[in-house]
């Protein structure tokens, strides 16, 4: 009886596990999100605004996710293992990939908006930002964030993982496909 209940017990956990990972929203926490850079610092720089992959789709800004599948892409983004993408700048010769995990969110005022409204504000961005001065960026409901400029400095960095320290801690979880190293797949998936 007693194995019975080990094994019941065990597969119980397995379950919620994979039941938890299938559903990544399940991951967000108030006042959280992740941004993955291959750059290291200890404080977001609101002059670097620009300089990064994004091309500003959804405005000028700095790219958020309240949950971590897509921090590991947009740290190892300029790794020479890398998988191939549309974004400014080539690989680094070394680059430190890091996911960094972010407080302040709960200060900021942000506005929730579709996929459409956030091309339509990228477009017109300095006529948004001087009609809703109050707005300190946007969020889409795929969980994706641009804060903008003048409210970078809202935002802590909580704490730094280098990229393998964050994926070994998140074993199983629906990463975005951050790498074409099988191995490294392999030995974080």
């Amino acid at each position: 009886m007693g194995n019975l209940v080990k094994n019941i017990t065990a597969a119980t956990k397995n379950l919620s596990k994979e039941l938890y990972y299938a559903h990544p929203r399940a991951d967000i926490k108030p006042g959280i999100a992740y941004h993955g850079s291959p750059y290291s610092f200890s404080a977001f720089d609101a002059t670097k605004i620009g300089t990064g992959e994004g091309f500003g789709k959804r405005g000028k800004g700095l790219y958020l996710f309240r949950t971590p599948k897509f921090a590991p892409f947009f740290a190892n983004i300029k790794s020479a293992d890398a998988p191939p993408h549309l974004g400014c700048g080539g690989k680094l010769a070394n680059p430190e990939p890091a996911v960094y995990t972010v407080s302040g969110l709960d200060k900021l005022n942000l506005k929730k908006v579709s996929l459409c409204d956030a091309k339509e504000i990228a477009r017109n961005q300095a006529e948004f930002e001087v009609k809703y001065p109050e707005v300190d960026g946007i969020e889409l409901p795929s969980t994706e964030i641009c804060i903008f400029s003048k409210s970078v400095n809202k935002l802590y960095i909580q704490s730094k993982e280098k990229l393998e320290e964050f994926l070994e801690s998140r074993k199983g979880y629906p990463f975005r496909t951050w790498t074409t190293d099988k191995n490294k797949l392999d030995r974080f998936g």
